[in-house]
């Protein structure tokens, strides 16, 4: 073998290694691509399970705060008509006081004929 074919197979066997290394670093490249995709898409798909699972506990707190409120409203009603009935009821003991007082009141007055 002379010196001009060793050259030669040095010169190949640089360019196959240069050949290597590039298709390495284009794979280095397409692994880190890919795995930046992977770690995006898991974290979007984290961020929409864990946005479904805050609405749906939102979801639920809303439900039981409504409930609560229709609670609250429905005793208020409640109250509101037992208020009304005894103000009613009150109203005619008052009214029947001050027409008796009145009444005992005008009983009262010295009658006059003149």
């Amino acid at each position: 073998m002379g010196r001009d074919e060793t050259l030669l197979q040095v010169r190949r066997a640089e360019e196959e290694a240069e050949q290597i290394i590039k298709e390495a670093q284009e794979s280095q490249k397409a692994i880190i691509a890919g795995a930046r995709r992977q770690a995006i898409r898991a974290t979007q798909e984290g961020e929409e399970r864990l946005r479904a699972e805050f609405d749906q506990a939102l979801s639920g707190e809303k439900a039981k705060i409504a409930s609560q409120r229709e609670g609250i409203l429905a005793r208020g009603k409640d109250e509101g008509l037992r208020v009304r009935a005894q103000a009613t009821t009150r109203s005619k003991k008052v009214r029947d006081n001050l027409k008796d007082d009145f009444m005992r009141a005008l009983d009262a007055a010295p009658r006059t004929n003149g």
